[in-house]
């Protein structure tokens, strides 16, 4: 049996994910295809469009056989973690061969050198980048002019300058790193650029397709099939809107002391000082983070922190799922009835623990439970701040 996996936010989906998701079964030859999705919160810090369950009704109908949910802890993180995540994930299924994810450059021998010399990381360029860091860089622009200065060359720092090529790079290294049997498959990103705010014919970026969709623009309905396109643009209790959240993620932040904010992953240097000063001048979310932004705390940044603070996220917590030998949990979203063979198979062959139902989590290590109680603490929030009826864990699996 060959299994495909895709790692995932669909934020929204879009034409380039039902390319890139019909190239990967297509290229793989592959009997079935698992997507690893993002929970309720993706990685740029910020609640996704719309709900878990729906983005996995949306996998489901666009090819996917299985959806499973990345643990809230690898979602929202910087790209190593949030690779390192999905493919643990994938690979603790046990039937996973192919790993397909886009990028700009398909070329696999450039990005495994850059993989390769990041991740043996030889001592000059270590000290290059604690040079670049002191400088008040942020870690990726920090590295990226480490290797330059490390004699990299240019066509490999121009690949690994593309966004989904830094991903891309993180995923090869946590192969590498988690899952040795699991098959590499790039597929070369088609349409705009990843940043790019551009409507242009059917291809267009999920940056483009959120502002348009704010701005009530229809010619994005030729970006996205009928059924994501046509609730999001005409449905007002179907996308979650940011402000929604912005006072709740501040109180998230408000409340807590300076012990507790530099218990929060990627805090380092003093910044719980910052963050705790910066709190109480800020009248608004924005406010809060034009004050803490900085070179070395990017924006992207800030908004984790501050997602993790809203969902009780901690480095500890961070640390138990990264360093346990199951390193993750199969918490299903959804799946096809004709799928139920690669459950089956799945609940045979795993290597960390699989949700089908609350139950489920009976007997299992509490750090597992403490992961799981995270994910379904973000549902528990979108409720709240939305009229939209959302679908509670509790009720199970989408099953189409």
């Amino acid at each position: 049996m060959r299994v495909v996996g895709i790692i995932a936010e669909y934020n929204p989906l879009h034409n380039g994910h039902i390319y890139h998701l019909e190239r990967a079964k297509a290229l793989s030859s592959a009997d079935f295809c698992v997507v690893v999705l993002s929970g309720n919160f993706v990685q740029r810090g910020e609640a996704a469009c719309t709900d878990k369950f729906s983005r996995a009704t949306w996998a489901l109908r666009a090819g996917a056989d299985l959806v499973l949910e990345l643990p809230s802890v690898y979602a929202v993180a910087p790209a190593e973690r949030f690779a390192a995540g999905g493919v643990r994930t994938l690979n603790a299924t046990g039937v996973v061969t192919d790993l397909a994810f886009g990028c700009e450059a398909p070329d696999l021998r450039t990005l495994y050198q850059i993989s390769d010399i990041i991740a043996t990381e030889p001592p000059a360029l270590q000290e290059a980048i604690k040079k670049h860091l002191s400088l008040g860089k942020s870690y990726p622009r920090a590295r990226f002019d480490a290797l330059s200065e490390y004699g990299v060359p240019k066509n490999m720092l121009a690949a690994i300058a593309q966004p989904n090529n830094i991903l891309a790079v993180e995923y090869l290294g946590a192969i590498r790193k988690y899952a040795a049997g699991i098959e590499p498959l790039p597929i070369e990103r088609i349409g705009t650029g990843y940043h790019s705010e551009d409507i242009v014919g059917e291809f267009a970026s999920a940056t483009a397709i959120r502002k348009a969709i704010v701005e009530g623009r229809n010619e994005i309905l030729s970006t996205m099939p009928n059924f994501v396109g046509g609730p999001l643009l005409y449905d007002d209790q179907f996308i979650i809107p940011q402000e929604a959240l912005s006072d709740v993620m501040l109180y998230s932040i408000r409340r807590m002391n300076t012990a507790d904010l530099a218990a929060l992953p990627d805090i380092a240097e003093g910044f719980e000082n910052v963050l705790y000063r910066a709190v109480r001048e800020a009248r608004s979310l924005s406010e809060f983070y034009e004050k803490i932004k900085t070179k070395r705390y990017t924006l992207a940044r800030c908004k984790r922190i501050v997602a993790s603070a809203l969902l009780g996220i901690t480095t500890d917590q961070v640390r138990k799922l990264v360093q346990s030998r199951e390193g993750s949990y199969l918490k299903v979203l959804g799946f096809r009835r004709q799928a139920r063979v690669l459950i089956s198979e799945i609940a045979k062959r795993k290597t960390a623990p699989l949700f089908l139902r609350n139950s489920d989590l009976e007997g299992c290590p509490a750090f597992i439970r403490q992961n799981v109680e995270t994910d379904l603490l973000s549902t528990d929030i979108l409720s709240y701040v939305t009229t939209q009826e959302i679908k509670r864990d509790l009720s199970g699996a989408v099953i189409l």
